[in-house]
Protein backbone atom coordinates (compact mmCIF):
# COMPACT_ATOMS: atom_id res chain seq x y z
CA UNK A 1 0.00 0.00 0.00
CA UNK A 2 1.36 3.42 -0.90
CA UNK A 3 2.22 5.29 2.29
CA UNK A 4 1.12 8.74 3.31
CA UNK A 5 4.71 9.34 4.39
CA UNK A 6 5.97 10.76 1.09
CA UNK A 7 3.02 13.14 0.71
CA UNK A 8 3.32 14.35 4.30
CA UNK A 9 7.07 14.89 3.95
CA UNK A 10 6.59 17.01 0.84
CA UNK A 11 3.90 19.09 2.49
CA UNK A 12 6.13 19.80 5.47
CA UNK A 13 8.58 21.51 3.12
CA UNK A 14 5.89 23.78 1.67
CA UNK A 15 5.55 27.40 2.70
CA UNK A 16 2.13 26.84 4.19
CA UNK A 17 0.17 23.70 5.05
CA UNK A 18 -3.49 23.65 6.05
CA UNK A 19 -4.49 20.04 5.50
CA UNK A 20 -3.46 16.81 3.82
CA UNK A 21 -5.48 15.24 1.04
CA UNK A 22 -5.61 11.57 2.00
CA UNK A 23 -5.70 9.24 -0.98
CA UNK A 24 -6.57 5.55 -1.26
CA UNK A 25 -9.26 5.70 1.40
CA UNK A 26 -11.20 3.04 -0.52
CA UNK A 27 -8.23 0.73 -1.02
CA UNK A 28 -6.78 -1.70 1.49
CA UNK A 29 -4.66 -4.84 1.73
CA UNK A 30 -5.05 -8.04 3.72
CA UNK A 31 -2.68 -10.99 4.01
CA UNK A 32 -4.06 -14.20 2.46
CA UNK A 33 -2.96 -17.84 2.39
CA UNK A 34 -3.60 -18.49 -1.30
CA UNK A 35 -5.28 -17.09 -4.44
CA UNK A 36 -8.42 -19.23 -4.26
CA UNK A 37 -11.87 -17.72 -4.62
CA UNK A 38 -12.90 -19.00 -1.20
CA UNK A 39 -9.93 -17.36 0.53
CA UNK A 40 -10.70 -14.12 -1.28
CA UNK A 41 -14.37 -14.21 -0.24
CA UNK A 42 -13.42 -14.90 3.39
CA UNK A 43 -11.16 -11.85 3.49
CA UNK A 44 -13.48 -9.31 1.86
CA UNK A 45 -15.22 -8.51 5.19
CA UNK A 46 -11.84 -7.91 6.85
CA UNK A 47 -10.81 -5.61 4.02
CA UNK A 48 -14.11 -3.73 4.21
CA UNK A 49 -13.72 -3.30 7.97
CA UNK A 50 -10.27 -1.78 7.48
CA UNK A 51 -11.70 0.60 4.88
CA UNK A 52 -14.55 1.62 7.17
CA UNK A 53 -12.01 2.39 9.91
CA UNK A 54 -10.35 4.88 7.55
CA UNK A 55 -13.66 6.38 6.41
CA UNK A 56 -15.17 6.80 9.89
CA UNK A 57 -12.09 7.28 12.08
CA UNK A 58 -13.55 4.68 14.45
CA UNK A 59 -11.14 1.83 15.22
CA UNK A 60 -14.05 -0.21 16.66
CA UNK A 61 -16.41 0.25 13.71
CA UNK A 62 -16.31 -3.48 12.91
CA UNK A 63 -18.38 -4.20 16.03
CA UNK A 64 -21.02 -1.56 15.23
CA UNK A 65 -24.39 -3.28 14.59
CA UNK A 66 -25.03 -0.89 11.68
CA UNK A 67 -22.23 -2.44 9.61
CA UNK A 68 -23.22 -6.09 10.16
CA UNK A 69 -25.16 -6.35 6.88
CA UNK A 70 -22.47 -4.42 5.03
CA UNK A 71 -19.81 -6.91 6.10
CA UNK A 72 -22.05 -9.86 5.23
CA UNK A 73 -22.38 -8.50 1.68
CA UNK A 74 -18.86 -7.09 1.36
CA UNK A 75 -18.41 -8.63 -2.10
CA UNK A 76 -21.07 -6.29 -3.50
CA UNK A 77 -18.94 -3.24 -2.73
CA UNK A 78 -15.77 -4.54 -4.42
CA UNK A 79 -14.83 -2.73 -7.63
CA UNK A 80 -11.38 -4.23 -8.17
CA UNK A 81 -8.91 -6.65 -6.62
CA UNK A 82 -5.39 -7.88 -7.30
CA UNK A 83 -2.69 -9.91 -5.58
CA UNK A 84 0.63 -8.61 -4.30
CA UNK A 85 3.64 -10.73 -3.37
CA UNK A 86 6.12 -11.11 -0.50
CA UNK A 87 4.08 -11.87 1.51
CA UNK A 88 0.99 -12.79 -0.51
CA UNK A 89 -1.58 -10.01 -0.04
CA UNK A 90 -4.98 -9.25 -1.47
CA UNK A 91 -5.40 -5.61 -2.47
CA UNK A 92 -9.05 -4.57 -2.63
CA UNK A 93 -10.64 -1.44 -4.04
CA UNK A 94 -14.21 -0.65 -2.94
CA UNK A 95 -16.72 1.38 -4.94
CA UNK A 96 -16.94 4.84 -3.31
CA UNK A 97 -20.46 5.71 -4.47
CA UNK A 98 -22.01 2.44 -3.32
CA UNK A 99 -20.15 2.48 -0.03
CA UNK A 100 -21.01 6.10 0.79
CA UNK A 101 -24.64 5.55 -0.16
CA UNK A 102 -24.98 2.70 2.34
CA UNK A 103 -23.04 4.57 5.02
CA UNK A 104 -25.40 7.53 4.70
CA UNK A 105 -28.42 5.23 4.86
CA UNK A 106 -27.02 3.71 8.04
CA UNK A 107 -26.16 7.20 9.36
CA UNK A 108 -22.54 6.28 9.84
CA UNK A 109 -20.01 9.11 10.22
CA UNK A 110 -18.08 9.94 7.05
CA UNK A 111 -14.71 11.63 7.38
CA UNK A 112 -13.70 13.40 4.15
CA UNK A 113 -10.33 13.16 2.44
CA UNK A 114 -9.13 16.60 3.58
CA UNK A 115 -7.65 15.84 6.99
CA UNK A 116 -5.53 17.74 9.52
CA UNK A 117 -1.81 17.08 9.67
CA UNK A 118 -0.55 16.38 13.18
CA UNK A 119 3.06 16.61 14.34
CA UNK A 120 3.65 14.08 17.13
CA UNK A 121 6.30 14.70 19.79
CA UNK A 122 6.61 11.30 21.49
CA UNK A 123 9.04 10.43 24.30
CA UNK A 124 9.48 6.75 25.15
CA UNK A 125 10.95 5.16 28.28
CA UNK A 126 12.28 1.60 28.43
CA UNK A 127 12.38 -0.86 31.33
CA UNK A 128 15.68 0.55 32.59
CA UNK A 129 14.31 4.09 32.70
CA UNK A 130 16.21 5.42 29.68
CA UNK A 131 14.26 7.89 27.58
CA UNK A 132 14.51 8.79 23.91
CA UNK A 133 12.63 10.78 21.32
CA UNK A 134 10.54 8.93 18.77
CA UNK A 135 11.67 10.79 15.66
CA UNK A 136 12.81 10.49 12.06
CA UNK A 137 16.21 9.40 13.41
CA UNK A 138 14.89 5.95 14.38
CA UNK A 139 15.51 2.79 12.28
CA UNK A 140 13.48 2.57 9.03
CA UNK A 141 11.64 -0.56 10.15
CA UNK A 142 10.41 1.15 13.33
CA UNK A 143 9.27 4.21 11.40
CA UNK A 144 7.56 2.08 8.75
CA UNK A 145 5.56 0.24 11.41
CA UNK A 146 4.44 3.55 12.96
CA UNK A 147 3.52 5.02 9.57
CA UNK A 148 1.65 1.92 8.40
CA UNK A 149 -0.48 2.06 11.53
CA UNK A 150 -1.31 5.71 10.79
CA UNK A 151 -2.06 4.91 7.14
CA UNK A 152 -4.43 2.14 8.22
CA UNK A 153 -6.42 4.80 10.10
CA UNK A 154 -6.29 7.36 7.29
CA UNK A 155 -4.49 9.61 9.77
CA UNK A 156 -1.85 12.07 8.50
CA UNK A 157 0.94 12.14 11.08
CA UNK A 158 4.48 13.43 11.00
CA UNK A 159 7.42 13.17 13.40
CA UNK A 160 10.07 15.76 14.24
CA UNK A 161 13.41 15.48 12.50
CA UNK A 162 15.31 16.00 15.78
CA UNK A 163 18.11 17.62 13.82
CA UNK A 164 20.39 20.26 15.31
CA UNK A 165 17.67 22.93 15.22
CA UNK A 166 15.20 20.71 17.08
CA UNK A 167 17.83 19.52 19.55
CA UNK A 168 18.67 23.12 20.46
CA UNK A 169 15.02 23.91 21.18
CA UNK A 170 13.58 20.72 22.65
CA UNK A 171 14.88 18.03 25.00
CA UNK A 172 13.37 14.64 25.71
CA UNK A 173 12.54 15.89 29.21
CA UNK A 174 10.54 18.80 27.73
CA UNK A 175 8.34 16.27 25.95
CA UNK A 176 8.23 13.90 28.93
CA UNK A 177 7.12 16.74 31.20
CA UNK A 178 4.60 18.04 28.63
CA UNK A 179 6.22 21.49 28.69
CA UNK A 180 4.14 22.86 25.87
CA UNK A 181 5.76 26.26 25.23
CA UNK A 182 9.14 25.09 23.88
CA UNK A 183 7.38 22.35 21.90
CA UNK A 184 4.98 24.86 20.35
CA UNK A 185 7.86 27.11 19.36
CA UNK A 186 9.77 24.22 17.80
CA UNK A 187 6.63 23.05 15.98
CA UNK A 188 6.24 26.24 13.96
CA UNK A 189 8.81 25.21 11.35
CA UNK A 190 6.75 22.11 10.49
CA UNK A 191 3.54 24.01 9.57
CA UNK A 192 1.25 21.28 10.91
CA UNK A 193 -2.42 21.89 11.74
CA UNK A 194 -2.05 20.30 15.19
CA UNK A 195 0.80 19.11 17.37
CA UNK A 196 0.60 16.37 19.99
CA UNK A 197 2.65 15.72 23.12
CA UNK A 198 2.85 12.04 24.04
CA UNK A 199 4.84 9.72 26.27
CA UNK A 200 5.07 5.98 26.69
CA UNK A 201 6.47 3.89 29.55
CA UNK A 202 6.30 0.33 30.98
CA UNK A 203 4.29 -0.40 34.12
CA UNK A 204 3.41 -3.55 36.07
CA UNK A 205 0.15 -3.77 34.10
CA UNK A 206 1.65 -3.18 30.64
CA UNK A 207 2.65 -0.15 28.60
CA UNK A 208 1.00 3.14 29.54
CA UNK A 209 0.63 6.09 27.18
CA UNK A 210 -0.49 9.68 27.56
CA UNK A 211 -1.30 12.03 24.69
CA UNK A 212 -2.42 15.67 24.57
CA UNK A 213 -3.42 17.47 21.37
CA UNK A 214 -3.01 21.18 20.64
CA UNK A 215 -4.38 23.10 17.62
CA UNK A 216 -2.56 25.30 15.17
CA UNK A 217 -4.17 28.74 15.31
CA UNK A 218 -3.91 31.56 12.80
CA UNK A 219 -1.93 34.36 14.48
CA UNK A 220 -4.46 36.74 15.95
CA UNK A 221 -1.44 37.75 18.04
CA UNK A 222 2.13 36.50 18.04
CA UNK A 223 0.92 33.27 19.66
CA UNK A 224 0.18 30.86 16.80
CA UNK A 225 -0.84 27.79 18.74
CA UNK A 226 -2.89 28.83 21.74
CA UNK A 227 -5.35 31.41 22.90
CA UNK A 228 -3.72 34.56 24.21
CA UNK A 229 -0.78 33.57 26.38
CA UNK A 230 -2.32 30.28 27.49
CA UNK A 231 -2.05 27.17 25.34
CA UNK A 232 -5.15 25.03 25.69
CA UNK A 233 -5.35 21.43 24.58
CA UNK A 234 -8.38 20.10 22.72
CA UNK A 235 -7.91 16.45 23.64
CA UNK A 236 -6.26 14.46 26.41
CA UNK A 237 -6.15 10.69 26.58
CA UNK A 238 -4.29 7.80 28.20
CA UNK A 239 -4.40 4.03 28.42
CA UNK A 240 -2.54 0.83 29.23
CA UNK A 241 -1.86 -1.81 26.57
CA UNK A 242 -0.06 -5.14 26.50
CA UNK A 243 3.05 -3.88 24.66
CA UNK A 244 4.62 -0.70 23.34
CA UNK A 245 3.51 -1.28 19.75
CA UNK A 246 -0.13 -1.64 20.82
CA UNK A 247 0.18 1.49 22.96
CA UNK A 248 1.48 3.51 20.00
CA UNK A 249 -1.40 2.25 17.87
CA UNK A 250 -3.84 3.21 20.62
CA UNK A 251 -2.61 6.79 20.94
CA UNK A 252 -2.91 7.14 17.16
CA UNK A 253 -6.46 5.78 17.37
CA UNK A 254 -7.33 8.35 20.06
CA UNK A 255 -6.12 11.18 17.80
CA UNK A 256 -8.07 9.79 14.84
CA UNK A 257 -11.19 9.45 16.99
CA UNK A 258 -10.97 13.11 18.04
CA UNK A 259 -10.64 14.33 14.45
CA UNK A 260 -13.44 12.08 13.22
CA UNK A 261 -15.79 13.37 15.91
CA UNK A 262 -14.86 16.92 14.97
CA UNK A 263 -14.84 16.71 11.17
CA UNK A 264 -16.91 13.67 10.14
CA UNK A 265 -20.46 14.20 8.85
CA UNK A 266 -23.48 12.10 9.71
CA UNK A 267 -26.53 12.11 7.47
CA UNK A 268 -29.41 13.96 9.08
CA UNK A 269 -33.11 13.29 8.75
CA UNK A 270 -33.59 17.02 8.32
CA UNK A 271 -33.34 18.07 4.69
CA UNK A 272 -32.59 21.57 3.57
CA UNK A 273 -30.77 23.51 0.91
CA UNK A 274 -27.80 25.66 1.86
CA UNK A 275 -25.87 28.10 -0.27
CA UNK A 276 -22.15 28.40 -0.92
CA UNK A 277 -20.79 31.36 -2.87
CA UNK A 278 -17.33 31.51 -4.42
CA UNK A 279 -15.39 34.54 -5.63
CA UNK A 280 -13.66 33.76 -8.93
CA UNK A 281 -10.41 35.19 -10.25
CA UNK A 282 -11.84 35.59 -13.75
CA UNK A 283 -11.29 32.20 -15.35
CA UNK A 284 -14.50 30.46 -16.44
CA UNK A 285 -12.76 27.10 -16.11
CA UNK A 286 -13.02 27.64 -12.38
CA UNK A 287 -16.77 26.96 -12.56
CA UNK A 288 -16.13 23.38 -13.63
CA UNK A 289 -13.38 22.96 -11.03
CA UNK A 290 -15.62 24.21 -8.20
CA UNK A 291 -18.60 22.08 -9.19
CA UNK A 292 -16.41 18.99 -9.45
CA UNK A 293 -14.78 19.84 -6.12
CA UNK A 294 -18.12 20.22 -4.30
CA UNK A 295 -19.52 16.99 -5.68
CA UNK A 296 -16.43 15.13 -4.48
CA UNK A 297 -17.00 16.15 -0.85
CA UNK A 298 -18.37 13.35 1.32
CA UNK A 299 -20.36 15.89 3.36
CA UNK A 300 -22.24 17.15 0.24
CA UNK A 301 -24.78 14.89 -1.45
CA UNK A 302 -25.50 17.30 -4.32
CA UNK A 303 -24.37 20.71 -5.59
CA UNK A 304 -26.28 22.76 -8.18
CA UNK A 305 -25.21 26.01 -9.81
CA UNK A 306 -27.92 28.62 -9.17
CA UNK A 307 -26.39 31.99 -10.03
CA UNK A 308 -23.43 33.66 -11.70
CA UNK A 309 -23.09 37.38 -11.21
CA UNK A 310 -19.98 39.46 -11.82
CA UNK A 311 -17.16 37.42 -10.28
CA UNK A 312 -19.30 35.41 -7.86
CA UNK A 313 -20.87 32.01 -8.42
CA UNK A 314 -23.40 30.43 -6.03
CA UNK A 315 -24.31 26.78 -5.53
CA UNK A 316 -27.25 25.25 -3.73
CA UNK A 317 -25.96 22.27 -1.81
CA UNK A 318 -27.56 19.38 0.02
CA UNK A 319 -25.47 18.89 3.14
CA UNK A 320 -24.85 15.53 4.80
CA UNK A 321 -24.83 16.53 8.45
CA UNK A 322 -24.55 20.15 9.52
CA UNK A 323 -23.42 23.22 7.61
CA UNK A 324 -21.06 24.02 10.48
CA UNK A 325 -19.30 20.67 10.02
CA UNK A 326 -18.92 21.41 6.31
CA UNK A 327 -17.45 24.82 7.08
CA UNK A 328 -14.88 23.23 9.36
CA UNK A 329 -13.86 20.88 6.56
CA UNK A 330 -13.59 23.71 4.02
CA UNK A 331 -11.51 25.79 6.41
CA UNK A 332 -8.90 23.03 6.37
CA UNK A 333 -8.67 22.95 2.60
CA UNK A 334 -5.96 25.09 0.94
CA UNK A 335 -8.03 25.17 -2.27
CA UNK A 336 -10.49 27.63 -0.70
CA UNK A 337 -10.27 30.71 1.50
CA UNK A 338 -13.13 31.72 3.78
CA UNK A 339 -14.28 35.33 3.36
CA UNK A 340 -16.49 37.44 5.68
CA UNK A 341 -20.10 38.13 4.69
CA UNK A 342 -22.53 40.69 6.08
CA UNK A 343 -25.63 38.99 4.73
CA UNK A 344 -27.43 37.65 7.82
CA UNK A 345 -30.71 36.96 6.02
CA UNK A 346 -29.46 34.12 3.87
CA UNK A 347 -27.69 31.07 5.27
CA UNK A 348 -24.73 31.15 2.99
CA UNK A 349 -20.96 31.00 3.16
CA UNK A 350 -18.54 33.03 1.06
CA UNK A 351 -15.22 31.70 -0.17
CA UNK A 352 -12.48 32.63 -2.59
CA UNK A 353 -11.59 29.83 -4.99
CA UNK A 354 -7.83 29.27 -5.05
CA UNK A 355 -7.67 25.86 -6.70
CA UNK A 356 -4.52 23.79 -6.67
CA UNK A 357 -2.00 25.43 -4.33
Amino acid sequence: MKSLFYLVSMLLLAASVQAVEVTQLYQTEVTVNDRSRGERQRNYPKALTQTLVKLTGDAQIGSDPRVKKMLASATGYVSKFEYLSSPLRLQVNFDPSQLLKTMRQQRLPIWGNQRPLTLVWLATEDESGDRQMFSEQLPPATLAQWQQSADDKGLPLSLPLMDLEDAMRVSVNDVWGFFVDPIADASQRYRADFFALAKLSPTDEGWEYWVTLYPYEAPASEDRYGFGNVRRSVMQSSGVLADDVAAKHALQADIADYFARRYASVASEEKGQKQLTFVLSGQMEELIEIERYLNQQSSISSATLVSLKDNQVSFEIEVVGSLQALRQILELDPKVEALPTDDQLVERSLYRWIGQP
